[in-house]
């Protein structure tokens, strides 16, 4: 507790001295509240289900924060050799309605991370040959009781460096002290000795919030592990990071729980350079705006909501501002039908919506269509960065520009680089120029690797109920190699307007490049 007053303390100095900066000595911090560590255990006993994301992960869940920036003005922190280390389930860094914030070098972890490690000790086998029970043993480290959640698991195969997801667990239960045993489908002898990872939340909090915050500057962060994602970015411009490392601790390879960042409704530049990306429970990166629920209120008047599955993932309001561009979209294929003007936004933070007033008369029937912000996604630059061993895509892609280049991606389980609006997530857009050159892929979309459409490498599609059209006007994909000799394909194509594929080595199981076009959408 003295830590982290201390920090608030002077936190507090400097929101009211702009321009100060902290410089805090090396060593390990304890930042906890009682609301975090009730929080911690009322997920580990059960308290919120198997599945604790529609409690923690809602605009109105009350949670804590760490170091809070709200309302600063140019404030700098050195923290060089400092590891926050969280006790209990919180916000650690809170970068909200600032301007011209820098962070340099400091380290967050948590002091009982929110995942339970364990190493499979047995496999029984039964006759059928593909089902048994497994056993397995966790450390005193991970403290396990009998209704723990565990929405997600997996093992990791230590003969190939990654995570395995083919073990399916049917039943679980405790059969002495930090011993469980689990009745599982998929598994073998050579399950033995593997370390066995139970996930205990989905989304939470994330361990840096970016919201309303402009020219944020983040250097030489490590963030070792999260309830959540690492860092979510909404609603702000301007973010330069160089250097981020999100990687397990040493002994681990699990890190954050689920994405490692995520940027939404971004503006102006968003800058990765030099980062390194490893044991992610989701995507590295995920980039887009949202699409919009409109509820027509008036000739050229409607009602906003994001209707997203699990909201926005600030858990805050996302609204349009005034002189924006609302696409009218067509819910079946994402494509554009239409373009307004904001003319005025009047936002609800209570309600979760946004009333706006536009240039032109809304169409009826708005059950059919989207609106989506297309000021509100930023240019990225992704560059020289690492990604490695992830449960889902390394880089997922809907802003309009884009330049991906010099990166190395391997092991991830599904396609290495995603770019494909998706309205299930209510996640969009299609893309207008993006350049992926000089990146070396290798042994990606394991997970892709029974279906015939399986992609390890690259993938351009829309992820829509009738996709149609060329909705992606310019993709660039040049001098990379590509080896993914388990799935059928190193990249796929589809519904893009002017392609350039230029000087690419590609291994893969089936052809190295498919082309498919939908309706109305010869290439």
């Amino acid at each position: 507790m003295d830590d982290f007053e201390r920090i608030c303390a002077a936190l507090d100095y400097m929101k009211h001295n702009p321009g100060t900066t902290l410089e805090i000595p090396s060593g390990i911090y304890v930042i906890t509240t009682k609301e975090a560590r009730v929080a911690q255990s009322n997920v580990m006993s059960g308290l919120y289900g198997n599945n604790p994301e529609p409690v923690m992960f809602n605009p109105f869940y009350k949670y804590s924060r760490g170091m809070d920036f709200d309302g600063h003005n140019g404030s700098t922190v050195i923290a060089y050799g400092v590891t926050l280390m969280i006790d209990g389930f919180m916000e650690p860094v809170s970068i909200r309605n600032c301007q011209d914030v820098t962070i340099y070098g400091l380290t967050i972890d948590h002091k009982r991370k929110p995942y339970s490690k364990g190493i499979i000790n047995d496999v029984r086998i039964n006759d059928d040959g593909v089902s048994g029970t497994v056993c397995a043993s966790f450390d005193e480290s991970y403290p396990i009781c009998e209704n723990m959640p565990a929405p997600r698991y997996c093992t990791y195969d230590k003969t190939e460096n990654r995570f395995d997801l083919s073990m399916k667990i049917k039943g679980r239960r405790m059969v002495s002290h930090q011993m469980l045993e689990l009745d599982c489908k998929h598994i073998n002898n050579s399950f033995v000795g593997r370390e066995l990872y139970l996930w205990h939340t989905y989304h939470s909090r994330p361990a840096v919030l970016i919201y309303k915050a402009q020219n944020t500057v983040l250097r030489d962060i490590k963030i070792h592990s999260n309830p959540g994602m690492g860092i979510t970015a909404q609603q702000s411009e301007n973010i330069d990071i160089e250097r981020l490392e999100v990687i397990p601790s040493a002994g681990e390879h699990m890190a954050t729980n689920t994405d490692a960042t995520h940027f939404a409704s971004c503006r102006g530049k968003l800058r990765l350079d030099g980062c390194i990306f490893e044991g992610q429970g989701d995507d590295s990166i995920n980039v887009h705006t949202y699409y919009y629920t409109i509820e027509k209120t008036g000739g050229n008047t409607c009602r906003l909501t994001v209707k997203a599955p699990t909201g926005t993932h600030a858990q805050a309001l996302d609204y349009p501002l005034v002189g924006d561009t609302l696409e009218l979209t067509y819910r079946d294929c994402l494509l554009c039908s239409k373009k307004y003007k904001v003319v005025r936004s009047e936002p609800n933070f209570e309600g979760m919506y946004v009333d706006v007033v536009l240039d032109d008369t809304v169409p009826d029937y708005t059950e059919k269509y989207f609106f989506a912000d297309s000021d509100s996604l930023p240019e990225l630059e992704f560059r020289n960065c690492s990604l490695r061993n992830h449960f889902a895509r390394g880089i997922m892609l809907k802003c309009r520009h884009a330049i991906i280049d010099n990166c190395i991606i391997m092991d991830s389980v599904r396609t290495a680089i995603k770019i494909a609006a998706e309205g299930r997530w209510h996640e969009g857009t299609n893309t207008e120029d993006v350049v992926i050159s000089n990146c070396h892929i290798v042994n990606c979309g394991i997970a892709e690797k029974n279906n015939a459409d399986g992609t390890g490498g690259i993938s351009v599609s829309v992820d829509a109920e009738e996709p149609m059209g060329k909705p992606h006007r310019k993709i660039t994909i040049k001098d990379n190699i590509i080896e993914c000799p388990d799935v059928e394909h190193c990249i796929s194509i589809s519904g893009v307007e002017e392609l350039i594929i230029q000087n690419n080595k590609l291994i893969s199981h089936g052809e190295g490049v498919i082309i498919k076009d939908y309706p109305n959408g010869d290439l």
